[in-house]
């Protein structure tokens, strides 16, 4: 069966942008999260998709990658009748974008037609990336700390140890392949290495599947997991976890849990990379007189001059009370002055005012 193509999995076209895909990645994950959707396998297969799809595009490089052997794969297989993956026809194998690292992996399954099925293709190695994201408190973000997130995914099957055989049941060497799990062929003056069609990659023969996991080694299961959280992340940050993503197939290594920030709202607090912005109202007479007045911020209050005659949107620094940065280095605080009209004023105070105005020379 034909994996979809992952601008189709996100419901984009090939010219979306970076905000479009991610905005329907949002939507999407919304709508297919586990949490949403408890017990439903079919939303937790769709939403380990999207991740995916998601984990690719929204990565510039990894997008360029994926498009370039997409287009290669084409110019090979027009509708079908050229190379397929893991076969014959000018020796062209998925195996030969191995230097793409997992979208190898990725772009073979994509294109797979059935002849192998894809956690059986290669024999041992690492597992997928899972990718999710995980909002942050806006505090937090900037403090650090931990967080328990509840993640979908496939683990080694306890029964079997990720053998994919019965406990105690015999598992003999492939004798097609000699246990390598792969099988050279020499075609059209080519030589290439595909999956082993006896053993389906795996180098071995199971006489007898693991009534647990039918035979494939693993199970899917929601494990929650404490991520600790770096000081300073912001949106778009990526915290990558080694080893809690999917398991490696056949005994390979796992694979890492990526979680990408977003970043939450805050009542009083804006952010601009390293720099915090927030906005202070004032009174007339404080912004006429100048004054001296107490900010809050992010590690405890401060206390700013305001200077005599300021104005509305004018900005005064805290410098090194922002963020923490590279290098152990701050970013500043910027308070942004709003002066406040007074209302409904007393008749001495507004006839203070008038004669404030008449002396100024100021019309009203």
């Amino acid at each position: 069966m034909t994996r979809k193509d992952l601008y189709e999995t996100l419901g984009v076209g090939k010219s979306a942008t970076a905000a479009e895909i991610k905005r329907a990645y949002r939507a999407l994950a919304k709508k297919y999260h586990p949490d949403a959707n408890p017990g439903n396998k079919a939303a937790e297969e769709r939403f380990k998709e999207i991740s995916q799809a998601y984990d690719v595009l929204a990565d510039p490089a990894k997008r360029k990658q994926y498009d370039q052997m997409k287009d290669a794969a084409f110019r090979f297989d027009p509708g079908g009748g050229g190379a397929r993956a893991g076969g014959g026809g000018h020796g062209f194998s998925y195996q030969d974008f191995g230097g793409f690292g997992d979208l190898g992996d990725l772009f073979s399954s994509y294109f797979d037609r059935g002849t192998y099925a894809r956690r059986e293709r290669y024999g041992p190695r690492r597992g997928e990336d899972l990718t999710f994201e995980v909002e942050i408190p806006f505090e937090e973000a900037i403090r650090g700390g931990r967080r328990t997130v509840t993640i979908p995914r496939q683990e080694s099957c306890g029964a079997c140890g990720g053998a994919g055989a019965r406990p105690g049941s015999p598992v003999s060497q492939c004798p097609d392949c000699g246990g390598a799990g792969t099988v050279s062929i020499s075609q059209g003056g080519f030589a290439f290495s595909r999956p082993c069609a006896r053993c389906y990659g795996r180098g071995q023969l199971i006489r007898d599947p693991c009534p647990a996991c039918g035979g494939q080694g693993v199970v899917r299961r929601h494990r929650r997991i404490t991520v600790k959280i770096p000081p300073g992340v912001d949106n778009g940050s990526k915290i990558r976890v080694a080893g809690q993503g999917e398991p490696g197939p056949a005994g390979g290594p796992p694979g890492d849990l990526i979680l990408v920030v977003r970043l939450g709202s805050h009542r009083f607090f804006g952010r601009k990379g390293e720099h915090i912005y927030c906005e202070v109202p004032v009174n007339f007479a404080q912004a006429a007189l100048g004054s001296t007045i107490r900010v809050r911020t992010t590690d405890g209050a401060a206390v700013v001059k305001v200077p005599a005659g300021v104005q509305t949107g004018a900005s005064l620094r805290l410098k090194g009370r922002g963020i923490a940065a590279a290098g152990g280095r701050r970013g500043d605080m910027f308070v942004r002055i709003k002066v406040a009209t007074p209302r409904n004023l007393a008749p001495k105070a507004r006839k203070a005012l008038e004669e404030f105005a008449r002396e100024a020379g100021l019309r009203y």
